[in-house]
């Protein structure tokens, strides 16, 4: 009995580290490499964007990105047509972010909110048309989509975006 609570400890906190560092780390890095692909369109792209977030209020990008997930994950777990309709709904918040890291998280949400009414369908589409391409990815132990395909998601997203606004 023991041995299984330590274990369990052991998980639990493994899972605690793994949420903080997503939180802390990867999401703002997302966001970073969304305002790179973001820029990409303007030809002034640098590898700095990608660390911008740590320069230009880190806290609140953290947040917003957070909720953003949290919100999701609770809608999905009333239903999943819900939760998948609600993801769609917050997708451009972190292309909001990018651009403007100091709005505030009911501008952010309401501009998201904004920019895909109407548009929900269409997005569910664009991602269905790459579905193709992240087998092609699987098969080859996904090198074709470190190379290929995510980044030529990531900028198709990034001009759906641009798009919209």
């Amino acid at each position: 009995m023991a041995a299984f609570v330590g274990i369990m400890g052991v998980v639990i906190i493994a899972f605690l580290v793994n949420v903080l560092i997503a939180v802390f780390v990867w999401n703002p890095l997302s966001v970073g490499c969304i305002k790179y692909f973001i820029d990409c369109r303007y030809g002034n792209a640098e590898w700095k964007d990608i660390l911008f977030v740590f320069r230009n209020n880190y806290v609140n990008v953290c947040v917003n990105i957070f909720l953003k997930q949290l919100f999701t994950f609770l809608w999905c777990l009333l239903l999943i047509v819900p939760g998948i309709v609600k993801a769609y709904e917050y997708m451009m918040v972190p292309y909001i972010l990018a651009e403007n890291p100091d709005m505030s998280r009911e501008e952010v949400f309401a501009l998201s909110k904004q920019m895909m009414k109407g548009n929900k369908w269409d997005a569910f589409v664009l991602d269905l048309s790459f579905i193709g391409w992240m087998i092609l990815g699987a098969l080859t132990l996904n090198i074709v989509n470190v190379l290929y395909t995510n980044p030529y998601r990531y900028l198709t997203s990034a001009e759906l975006y641009h798009t919209l606004k």
